[in-house]
């Protein structure tokens, strides 16, 4: 389907927005506007990567909005979805598969209102949009990564506590290796077209991003080794109580083994007091292990 809007502004440019384009649909807009047939191909690619590249007098950007297939998207391509623009100085046309409410938004907002000098002003505002996407589910992931953090040291059961740290771990890398492509994107978009307030803003949207997924994936890598080493302390004093445990009952395990054993000249078995004295050194025993453990401070 495609769309065309008008943008009001100093120079006068027009926006075609092209969704779930055809064959046919796209062979006419490559015909009417001069697009080179390579940039065409990577615009269909439903994997490609964030990219930039000059054609003639024709920029091509491929840059990739947060739209995740599913709770559990882990992949650039299952957490993203790409968007297309090839624009100049009079044009801008935006290729996308799946619907962008913002772009209209975006047209809603500044384009048909001539807030959008120029085509460049115009793309900046789309690219701030595409990293925009990434705040919300940003946010959501630190606020997750904070519960997780209380119930850990709570010493709360967390079921499954292992797979949602790291899905929230992979989800804030595969991002962070998007929003890290867009800024090589950002950045040449800038050394051809210079600084504006609109290129301002989106270098403070950047950098908001980066910064949230930076410390939503330092904080998961951390949560995940403060999670292990709880688990180990937790073993730990486990086996510290079974050892205890072994320490007491491994003499009189041995007493009772040497008294266990079957032989005719054991005069201990003929004396009336042999059985009581050995509870009583069995007793004995116990209160001194138990007394050397409390100077040692184990217990």
């Amino acid at each position: 389907m495609v769309e065309q809007w008008h943008a009001k502004g100093r120079e006068n440019f027009e926006w075609i927005d092209v969704a779930q384009p055809t064959a046919e649909e796209l062979a006419d807009l490559a015909k009417r506007y001069h697009l080179h047939p390579h940039t065409v191909a990577d615009c269909l690619e439903p994997d490609h990567l964030p990219k930039y590249e000059v054609t003639g007098e024709t920029v091509f950007i491929i840059t990739r909005k947060y739209a995740p297939r599913d709770d559990f998207a882990d992949t650039i391509q299952e957490l993203s979805s790409k968007v297309a623009l090839f624009f100049s100085d009079d044009f801008l046309i935006t290729i996308h598969r799946l619907p962008q409410t913002f772009l209209q938004d975006i047209n809603d907002r500044y384009a048909s209102k001539g807030l959008c000098h120029n085509v460049q002003s115009l793309v900046a505002r789309i690219m701030e949009g595409v990293l925009q996407s990434y705040v919300k589910p940003g946010q959501a992931l630190a606020d997750e990564i904070d519960r997780f953090e209380s119930l850990i040291f709570l010493k709360k059961s967390i079921p499954d506590l292992q797979e949602n740290i790291y899905y929230i771990k992979r989800k804030a890398g595969v991002t962070k290796n998007i929003i890290k492509l867009t800024d090589e994107v950002i950045t040449l978009l800038e050394k051809k077209y210079g600084t504006s307030p609109e290129m301002e803003e989106l270098w403070d949207m950047y950098t908001k991003v980066e910064t949230l997924y930076d410390q939503v994936y330092s904080d998961a890598h951390a949560l995940t080794g403060v999670y292990l080493a709880i688990s180990a302390q937790r073993t730990n004093e486990v086996m510290r109580i079974l050892t205890i445990f072994s320490v007491f009952f491994m003499p009189l395990t041995f007493i009772v083994g040497i008294y266990g054993m079957n032989f005719d000249w054991m005069p201990e078995l003929r004396i009336w007091w042999a059985y009581p004295a050995v509870l009583a050194s069995m007793l004995l025993i116990i209160v001194g292990i138990f007394v050397w453990f409390r100077w040692r401070r184990w217990l």
